[in-house]
């Protein structure tokens, strides 16, 4: 063994803090921050290429630490370990410019109070000791200018070329995260190009934190932006919480979570936990969408710990447990009035469109309803102004029709809800009636005006498959059912079962009388479970003969152990490949719905209107023209700065999906976008709406060419309007072209609803 050298060292650690552009600007944007600055330019060439350049009007260097103000470990902010427990300063530990002195080259131009207006140009190398230095003009402040990064890092540099455009977009998104929360703090981020200087991002020292919120996020998001704030307890350690969220409405919200800011004591951080936590509490009141927010959480500085990673946006915090649970109560009381919104909501449209009963049909009064055959307090009918404390809901498909008024067409299914009083006592078990089965509605006591679960189980002596519920323990059981009108003459009563059931809900009773031989059932389930058994037996002696790597390889691959079908999609994946579609061989089709397979000694079944979908969804997403509808008067975009910056950006994409779009270079930062003409396939005009979601995809996925949900949903309609059906029967030549078509494909495993184009059936024998 043997010491690394002081330079490898340097460079290890150097690379450790500095390891893109967006902390290469953070580490200096930090320090002029630190330096009470009130001022703070950010002027990038060529996207940080060619210079970065941050210039503050902070205190100023002092001359006594020209020389060491960039060597390794030495700063102002702490002289002892017990010193963290009460930092309050973004830097503490006297690597930033010294990291960054090892990855570029470094130049820093300073004056404090006393110097100005005459102050020093200060010139480092890449040790960080200093070489040489020379008066010059400055007011107070310091200005540090990098060029040359990563010059000596080839695999970083090449990276930083390749991916220029995303690694700028990161760092407006990083700096937005400073401009929130830097109250007095006037901040401006400019990036010079050919085309001339681009403003990025520009707060005002004297805007509120709201003001500065709708520069990120755009001004269209002011209505729709709701601050909360939790006051500090003795119960919770005074942890204080204030912040700003997004409505939990579709239109306020975002298809991506990338506009999520979270501050501890005023440091921007990662908190995983509580972007869960607000993630869910959302999405449980608009599950399509992520909500906008900045979240500053005040706490006690020797109550957590920052002194994990480099970049300082890990932290532990000691009453984690505390802190969610204020961040929840603060969301709920904000979250409260939707939720009340939402449910009434649902209850109005689940319950309004209702049929208009016949003249047969029996009207039963609002207070009551018939159990059993008899009326019974505690089951109404429901109105819009109803207070609905729990609906049961289920589906009967009605298959008999003697002329009752309590039944319906054959084949037919409806849908029916019924309410139970809250405080309704339980209804009564009555006595099984001769060999009649009663069917058990379990309804959850539960404050929420909907009721998700409903359990609907025959009771019988013979043992029935197990069904998850997801109905909470200790939920009451009602016994809903109904007394036979007449016994049935062709069927011995000794020999059946009959289930029955009995469905109350807005002005209408129904009755369904369903006959089951349940002897006959279980005798051929006894000889069919035989002949299963034998058949396996068979089976299993054959298998241990096979080839035993081919059996661990496709067994590996979690094929036959794939319950779930994502699950085994994946599974399917990692094992087939798309060009091995072209050397299976068809064995035939099977219900005139799939397609046999064979790849080596493997079975396959092809679903045929799946894949022919997948196929021509492809295709229409490739070749689809989408055209476009000019406006009268283009309308001028109000964009926040990172999604203004990729539509720029991504201009040639957006034009592809049909929005054409003109850019204004000289005009204000988040209005320099006017939409010229929109979208439109079938007469369906797309909509600005449309234009955010594609944007916020392009911010995820700018490598790819993506498509709005809305234009997805068509194209797959249309696709599978187009497809071979189910009970189409097929040529041979038309099973090859469905199942040679797969190997073209991008994406062949899935349709566009979601349904696996195929699945692994047996190994055969060898």
């Amino acid at each position: 063994m043997h010491a690394i050298g002081k330079d490898t060292v340097r460079q290890l650690c150097a690379g450790q803090v500095v390891v893109d552009l967006a902390t290469s600007v953070k580490e200096l944007l930090e320090n002029s921050l630190d330096a009470a600055a009130t001022n703070v330019d950010i002027k990038l060439k060529d996207s940080g290429l060619t210079s970065i350049i941050v210039a503050d009007n902070g205190q100023g260097i002092d001359e006594a630490n020209f020389a060491t103000v960039c060597r390794k470990h030495w700063t102002s902010k702490i002289s002892s370990f017990e010193d963290l427990e009460g930092v309050a300063t973004f830097g503490f530990r006297g690597e930033a410019l010294s990291s960054l002195c090892a990855v570029a080259n470094v130049t820093i131009t300073t004056a404090t109070r006393e110097s100005a207006p005459m102050g020093v140009e200060l010139e480092f190398d890449n040790s960080g000791e200093l070489l040489a230095q020379k008066p010059t003009a400055r007011e107070r402040g310091t200005t540090i200018k990098l060029t040359g990064l990563f010059a000596k890092w080839p695999v970083r540099q090449q990276d930083l070329r390749k991916n220029v455009r995303r690694e700028y977009l990161r760092l407006v998104t990083l700096i937005e995260q400073y401009a929130v929360i830097s109250d007095g703090v006037r901040l401006s981020l400019t990036n010079q190009t050919r085309g001339g200087n681009t403003v990025s991002l520009r707060t005002m020292p004297q805007s509120d934190r709201f003001s500065r919120l709708l520069t990120i996020f755009g001004t269209q998001m002011r209505p729709h932006i709701v601050n909360f704030e939790h006051c500090p307890t003795a119960e919770d350690e005074d942890i204080s919480i204030n912040g700003h969220i997004s409505k939990p409405i579709p239109e306020a919200g975002r298809s991506a979570s990338d506009r999520q800011f979270f501050f501890v004591n005023g440091r921007p951080c990662d908190f995983p936990k509580a972007k869960k936590l607000v993630n869910e509490m959302y999405r449980d009141h608009c599950p399509t969408r992520f909500p906008l927010y900045s979240i500053e959480v005040i706490i006690n500085p020797r109550s957590i710990d920052v002194n994990l990673t480099p970049d300082k946006r890990t932290i532990l915090i000691r009453h984690e447990s505390l802190l969610l649970s204020s961040l929840r109560k603060a969301l709920a009381l904000v979250f409260e009035p939707s939720e009340s919104v939402f449910n009434v909501s649902r209850v109005q449209t689940q319950l309004l469109p209702t049929t208009t009963p016949s003249d047969s049909a029996t009207h039963q009064p609002a207070t009551t309803g018939v159990v059993d055959g008899e009326p019974r307090d505690g089951l109404r009918t429901v109105t819009a102004e109803t207070s609905v404390p729990g609906v049961i809901r289920c589906y009967v498909e009605d298959n008999q029709t003697d002329g009752s008024a309590n039944q319906v067409e054959t084949g037919q299914k409806r849908q029916a809800a019924g309410t139970l009083e809250p405080n309704a006592a339980p209804l009564p078990t009555r006595p099984k009636i001769g060999n009649h089965e009663r069917y058990q509605i379990a309804a959850a006591d539960s404050t929420r005006p909907v009721a998700e679960n409903v359990v609907m189980a025959p009771v019988t002596r013979i043992p029935q498959p197990k069904v998850s519920t997801g109905l909470a323990e200790g939920s009451r059981t009602t016994t809903l059912s109904n007394k036979p009108k007449q016994p049935q003459q062709h069927a011995p009563q000794h020999q059946t079962k009959r289930l029955s059931t009995m469905v109350v809900g807005g002005c209408r009773n129904r009755m369904q009388n369903d006959v089951y031989d349940w002897t006959r059932v279980s005798q051929r389930l006894r000889v069919k479970q035989s002949r299963h058994a034998e058949q396996l037996e068979k089976s299993q002696q054959l298998q241990e003969t096979e080839d035993v790597n081919i059996t661990a390889e496709v067994e590996q691959g979690g094929i036959h152990n794939a319950n779930n079908p994502e699950e085994a999609n994946t599974a399917l994946s990692r094992l087939i490949h798309k060009k091995d579609f072209a050397n299976m061989e068809i064995i035939g089709q099977f219900n005139h719905g799939f397609i046999i397979v064979k790849l080596g000694q493997d079975l396959y079944i092809i679903d045929q209107h799946a894949s022919d979908e997948k196929y021509n969804y492809e295709q229409l997403q490739e070749r689809a023209i989408i055209q476009s509808q000019p406006l009268i008067h283009p309308t001028i975009l109000e964009l926040s700065i990172v999604d203004e910056s990729i539509a720029i950006e991504y201009e040639h994409i957006l034009l592809s999906n049909g929005f054409h779009i003109k850019i204004d270079q000289d005009g204000l930062p988040g209005r320099r976008i006017s939409l010229l003409s929109q979208p439109f396939i079938d007469q369906t005009l797309f909509n600005q709406q449309d234009l955010l979601e594609l944007i916020g995809k392009l911010s995820v996925s700018p490598d790819s060419i993506p498509r709005c949900d809305r234009a997805r949903r068509m194209f797959a309609s249309r696709a599978c309007r187009k497809s071979i059906m189910i009970g189409h029967p097929l040529s041979f030549t038309q099973m090859r072209s469905v199942v040679g078509n797969l190997s073209s494909l991008d994406h062949p495993w899935n349709c566009p609803h979601g349904r696996p184009t195929m699945r692994h059936l047996h190994r055969l024998p060898v």
